[in-house]
């Protein structure tokens, strides 16, 4: 009994040695690839001859590599070093094979050289020290080779792995992984894949990321809807995950995988937090729950700052729970028959049970249990991811349709209520506005009479001051308040005064005299204003003007005789119809003065100087019906005015001065 048991271990053990042997690879042993195997790319699984040093004698086909270890080279346990590793595996192909265009696709996390019997046909990367190392996940373009024999060939790689920190994430099971496939169904394939992979990426994010950007823009002009954040957050995140994961397909440097994996850790982490926030802003009662699943979000963006492994092996967890969070508040909501719920709900409902139904058909296909041909197909397949993205993004946008309904009913609603309430106080209204613009026209009717009244009063007002001041100065006045005495270097004073106005006085008596004086005053001013001089004041019957101030007269002498000659002319005329009038005389000096206001009651405007005084000098040594005028004067007006010189005549305070009478102008003669 005991010895027929040891046989059949024996048996068993020599069964599982002879199994073993067979798993073996070597030249003798290799592996047949069959057209099969090949076309659906034949992985090179077997433990390989496998070698930790360098030496390119390793490429060699005769190369004698029976002391080698057998070691599954894709293994990560074997590669602990930073420097190259050899394997050589050995095969043959299917006759049906022969000359037909083959590829090796490589996956790999470090740098390799693949050597097809003894010929290096690849290099994927650089093999080199720890500067000069450039290492790449795949082949993006294989090179293509074929075999014309059915005999055994001998793939020799040259491997340098990344070992240590260079990636924080461990993102690959496998170190190295090589296939064997058929060139046109590989480029096929992968054509294939590259259009419809990169055309439902780009599709998921661009739509994604669109929905995204418009709930940011509702929820910026609406503040109060924090539910727009959060599903403008879901759909982000969505849109990213999606770029994400193209990015992922498409990578080739291993140093992208840190940036690629924290955005796709992030996608994961914003998807959830936005999904909670949004389901707890519209069913959720507490608060709480949802500060508390946020502020794990946040935690665990810190987590990954550490170590990001154990960040993204707990963010799973985080997203189960808050699925599961999700559908109990949704649940919930339809038993409390809250009128959002069936809306939303009904989309996010779709949401878990397709995800729901789609693990439990994995599930059911692991157990190779068969499944209807209907739901085994790509198409059922492209139909349930659809289901998949659609169906929240659908619910929300019903949501927000019915949500904005409402709105407008109740604004309805509201609006009819205020069309009610105008209407019964629109008469009483209308009186109101009435009796308010009846009292606005009576008080506009009083303001334009006092108004008016005003600027009758102010334009006497500043008539009168125009009477008393030059024009310039009277606007100084009324502008600034005050006028400030100017220097003028160059004008030209006149005096006149009537000859035995005393004796004329008494012989005609005052009232008569005074008649005489104001119709001969009278006329005075119209002659000043005619030649533009500024009349000063009157000193009893004596009569003073300046010409060239306050505005500057390059004429100023000229002008001034020419009231001189005007004032003797009138005179003359006067006479002539009147035995009463009385003569005058008049003096004529030229310089320079000082002119503006005395005092600050019953103000008037003055003038100052030796020119004054020289002025009234040549007025008092002038005779009756004549011009007198000074030597400055004279010099002044000589190409103009015909003169008479009189000589030096002496002059009270002055002493002898040069004297002339105006006669005519010289365009008279």
């Amino acid at each position: 009994m005991k010895k027929n048991l040891l046989l059949t271990f024996l048996l068993f053990l020599l069964i599982g040695l002879q199994n073993f042997c067979f798993a073996q690879n070597s030249r003798e042993k290799p592996k047949v690839f069959t057209e099969k195997e090949i076309k659906n790319g034949a992985e090179i699984s077997e433990a390989s001859k496998f070698f930790a040093g360098d030496n390119p004698a390793f490429a060699s086909v005769e190369f004698d590599d029976s002391n080698w270890k057998n070691l599954e080279f894709s293994s990560k346990k074997n590669y602990t070093k930073d420097h190259p590793y050899w394997i050589r595996y050995y095969f043959k192909i299917d006759s049906t094979m022969i000359n037909e265009s083959l590829c090796f696709d490589v996956k790999q996390v470090g740098a390799s050289e693949i050597y097809l019997n003894g010929k290096k046909i690849e290099t994927i990367g650089k093999i080199g020290d720890s500067k000069t190392s450039v290492f790449k996940i795949k082949n993006e373009v294989p090179q293509l080779f074929s075999l014309n024999n059915t005999e055994v060939n001998v793939i020799a790689i040259r491997f340098l792995p990344i070992v240590g920190k260079k990636i924080s994430i461990n993102y690959s099971p496998v170190t190295l992984d090589v296939e064997l496939v058929s060139a046109k169904e590989f480029l096929d394939e992968n054509i294939k894949m590259m259009k419809g992979f990169n055309f439902v990426a780009m599709l998921i994010c661009g739509v994604f990321s669109a929905l995204g950007f418009i709930h940011l823009l509702l929820f910026l002009f609406y503040r109060k809807a924090i539910y727009n954040l959060y599903f403008s957050i879901y759909n982000l995140s969505i849109g990213l995950l999606s770029y994400m994961v193209l990015s992922f397909y498409e990578m080739t440097d291993p140093s992208s995988v840190d940036i690629y994996g924290f955005f796709s850790f992030f996608s994961v982490l914003a998807f959830g937090a936005s999904l909670t926030g949004f389901v707890n802003t519209l069913f959720g009662r507490s608060k709480i729950r949802l500060n508390v699943l946020l502020i794990i979000a946040a935690l665990l963006l810190i987590v990954y700052y550490f170590s990001a492994a154990a960040a993204i092996s707990t963010v799973f967890f985080y997203i189960f729970f808050v699925w599961f969070e999700s559908l109990y508040l949704i649940i919930r909501a339809m038993i409390r028959k809250e009128k959002s719920a069936f809306i939303v709900g009904g989309g996010i409902l779709t949401f878990f049970a397709i995800i729901i139904l789609t693990i439990i058909a994995k599930i059911l296909d692991s157990l190779n249990i068969e499944m209807p041909t209907m739901f085994s197909g790509d198409e059922f397949g492209i139909f349930v991811l659809v289901l998949i993205l659609v169906s929240f993004p659908i619910s929300i946008s019903a949501y927000l349709g019915w949500q904005f309904a409402s709105t407008n009913l109740s604004l309805i609603k509201q609006l009819d209520e205020v069309n009610r309430l105008s209407d019964v106080n629109l008469k009483q209204e209308q009186e109101k506005q009435q009796i308010l613009q009846d009292q606005n026209d009576l008080l506009e009717k009083q303001v334009d009479e006092r108004t008016f009244e005003l600027q009758k009063e102010k334009q006497k007002t500043e008539n009168l001051l125009l009477n008393i001041l030059p024009h310039e100065v009277a606007e100084e006045l009324k502008e600034n308040g005050s006028s400030e005495a100017k220097y003028y270097d160059e004008v030209t004073v006149l005096f006149t005064d009537f000859v035995n106005f005393t004796q004329s006085s008494e012989k005609l008596g005052a009232e008569k005299m005074l008649v005489e004086l104001n119709e001969c005053f009278t006329a005075f001013d119209m002659i000043m204003e005619k030649h533009g001089l500024e009349k000063i004041k009157t000193i009893g019957d004596a009569y003073l003007a300046v010409c060239g101030l306050p505005l500057k007269n390059e004429c100023h002498a000229y002008q001034t005789v020419l009231v001189a000659l005007d004032i003797i002319d009138f005179i003359e005329e006067r006479k002539k119809s009147n035995p009463n009038a009385l003569d005058i005389r008049i003096g004529i000096n030229s310089g320079s003065l000082i002119a503006g206001i005395v005092g600050v009651k019953k103000f008037a405007y003055d003038i100052w100087g030796d020119t004054v005084n020289t002025a009234a000098r040549m007025e008092q040594n002038s005779e009756k019906g004549k011009i007198n005028i000074s030597d400055s004067t004279y010099q002044l007006v000589r190409e103009k005015i015909n003169c008479e010189y009189r000589g030096k005549i002496h002059t009270k305070g002055k002493g002898e001065m040069d004297m002339y009478f105006a006669i005519e102008t010289k365009e008279d003669l």
